[in-house]
Order: C-alpha cells, then sequence, then structure tokens
C-alpha cells in the first residue's frame, strides 16, 4: 500500500502594514513626526487648528517613510533626512489640500476636507502656507542639494495638476497621456524623495539616481492602485465614494483600458452614460461592470504588478539588509494596500 505523504499547506505571506515596514526607521521616524508637529507652531490659531485637524485626516505618512528607510539603507539616517521627510511630507499635504479645494471634494480618508470643515479660502491659503514652510526648513537649514531636487518636483506636480484639468473628461484620452500626468502629480516626488533620502546618507550620484527610479516606478505603481480602487474599492475602504474620479472628469487606466478592449457597440454605449452622467443616477454598477468585464481592472493590476517588480530591481543597490526588505515590503504594500 502506497504511504500517502501529508504536506503542510504553505502559510499566506502576511501583508505588510505601514507599521511593519517603519520598523528599521522607528527612531528617526519618531523625530520625523516631532518636526512635523513644529511645522505647524505659529501665533496664527487657524495654521494650529487645521494642523491638528491634518494630524488626523492624513495618517499614511507613506512619503517620508520611503524617505527615510532610503537614508537607512546607505548609513545613518542624519537629521537632514529627517527634515527632508518633513519637507516632502509639507509638499504633499499641500497638493492634497489644493485638489480637494479644486475637486469641491467634502472628504478624504473618511474624514472632511479642509475646504469643507473650513472654507475654500482656508483650503487655498493652508496649501500655500504649507509649501513656503516647506521651502523656508530647506534655505534655513542651507540644504541645497534637496531643494534643487523638490524645487522641480514640486514644479512638475503643478504642471501636473493643469494638464489634468486640461484632460478633464477626455474619453480620447490615450494611455501614454494619462501616465503623464500621474508621473507629474504622484510619482515625480516619491522619485525625489527617495533620490535624496539615499543622497543625504552618503550614496553616489548614480545609486541615488537608481533610488530615484526606485520611487518614480513605485509611485506610478501607487497611483495605478489608487485608481483601480475607484471600481472596486468600497465606501468604508476607501473613504469616499465610489466613481468620485469619474465625477471629477478624471479618466483612468481602469476606463481607458476598458473603452479600449471593448466593442465599438458596447464602447458607445458606455460613452454615452459617461458624457450624459447616468452613472450618477444609479448606473454606476454598470460602469464598474463594464470596466472589470472588458479587462480594465485585471489590466491595470498587472500594470501596476509591472511597475512594482521594476521598482524592485532598483533595490540591489541598498546595503543595509533590513532597510533593503522595509522598502520591497512598501513595494508590496503599494500595490496590496486595501485603501
Amino acid at each position: 500500500m502506497r504511504e500517502v505523504l501529508h504536506t503542510r499547506p504553505q502559510a499566506v505571506p502576511e501583508e505588510p502594514t505601514l507599521e511593519m515596514i517603519r520598523q528599521p526607521i522607528a527612531t528617526p521616524f519618531a523625530q520625523f513626526m516631532e518636526r512635523w508637529d513644529q511645522a505647524f507652531q505659529c501665533d496664527v490659531h487657524l495654521v494650529g487648528a487645521v494642523g491638528a485637524h491634518l494630524h488626523r485626516a492624513f495618517g499614511k505618512r507613506f512619503r517620508p517613510t520611503l524617505l527615510l528607510l532610503a537614508a537607512r539603507g546607505f548609513g545613518t539616517v542624519r537629521e537632514e533626512a529627517v527634515l527632508g521627510a518633513v519637507v516632502v511630507e509639507l509638499i504633499h499635504t499641500a497638493t492634497l489640500i489644493h485638489d480637494d479645494s479644486v475637486d469641491k471634494s467634502l472628504v478624504r480618508r473618511g474624514l472632511p476636507t479642509v475646504n469643507h470643515v473650513w472654507n475654500n479660502d482656508v483650503a487655498i491659503l493652508m496649501g500655500d502656507y504649507l509649501y513656503s514652510k516647506a521651502f523656508s526648513i530647506l534655505v534655513k537649514q542651507k540644504m541645497y542639494e534637496a531643494m534643487d531636487l523638490l524645487a522641480d518636483a514640486t514644479h512638475l506636480m503643478s504642471q501636473g495638476e493643469l494638464r489634468q484639468i486640461e484632460q478633464k473628461n477626455r474619453l480620447d484620452l490615450t494611455e501614454a497621456e494619462y501616465m503623464r500626468v500621474i508621473d507629474e502629480k504622484t510619482a515625480c516626488l516619491i522619485a525625489a524623495g527617495c533620490h535624496y533620502g539615499a543622497r543625504s546618507s552618503g550614496a553616489s550620484s548614480d545609486v541615488a539616481e537608481a533610488m530615484g527610479r526606485f520611487g518614480r516606478s513605485l509611485g506610478l505603481a501607487f497611483q495605478i492602485t489608487d485608481d483601480i480602487f475607484d471600481y472596486l474599492g468600497t465606501e468604508q475602504e476607501m473613504g469616499k465614494a465610489g466613481g468620485s474620479d469619474l465625477e471629477g472628469g478624471k479618466i483612468t487606466l481602469p476606463l481607458l483600458t476598458a473603452l479600449r478592449n471593448a466593442s465599438a457597440a458596447d464602447r458607445g454605449r458606455m460613452e454615452e452614460v459617461i458624457r450624459n452622467r447616468e452613472f450618477r443616477n444609479g448606473q454606476w454598477p454598470d460602469v464598474v461592470r463594464f470596466v472589470t468585464e472588458n479587462g480594465g481592472v485585471a489590466q491595470s493590476e498587472e500594470r501596476s504588478a509591472a511597475l512594482a517588480e521594476h521598482a524592485e530591481s532598483e533595490l540591489r543597490h541598498i546595503p543595509d539588509k533590513a532597510a533593503r526588505e522595509a522598502l520591497h515590503d512598501a513595494v508590496r504594500y503599494a500595490v496590496t494596500r486595501r485603501r
């Protein structure tokens, strides 16, 4: 009688959390949070009030985490890396506040937006305050390399915002045009942060550029994953209603891909639904079905996974094992997170 071999089922790898990812930088991350709070110390009461709201509303701190891990990967995390992380988060937060104001969003991550709690005037001026605070830190600390990288990134982000407005509701948008917008709006700041983090710990220019490429590919994968959520995520997971991107005129990769793959008849019907805003009147499930059945979600996930793989290939340059493994986990987090 043949012996039956009993094998244990393989354990499914635990999905990384930001707390797990930050373990190698626990001390510098705590220093970052202290400096972040200090950035809102001002004798204008409104600055502190908005700062307290932002502390609850924007809790990921993914960009500063990446910068600090990039610094840890090449040596000691110095003061300039901690300040660089603060500056990157200030720029990112300013962009979110301005985005919400332009889009007239009421909710972000399940919490009211600054423009909703206060008004658009406060939101715009608070975004300006954060931008000016970021560059004030860079100037006062004479962080000239960071200033160069982050000034370029901020310029590109503004350009991306304007480009997205220009492309609003364009159903003939090409994939290349979409990728350029998310590169400018999202990926360029992550790239600049990773580049600077490596340089702050003494990495060579070539290696720092590789870390910049890591950040850019990761940023693109991160944003595509965000755009998939609009078609698959629940309101509880996303902190906003499904279809918010389409409501705001943002034509993203899942929809672009589905429109390209669909038959002429199906594409024509869906374009009509979108142009007539019928998805707001009970037809949103039809849009989700169209995008899913025509490969919009699956092919976007494939694109995100390919970019994540490319990002991981750049991590071979990092000598510190703990930081390298944490950045691998950060890539997995970017494409497997729930929100």
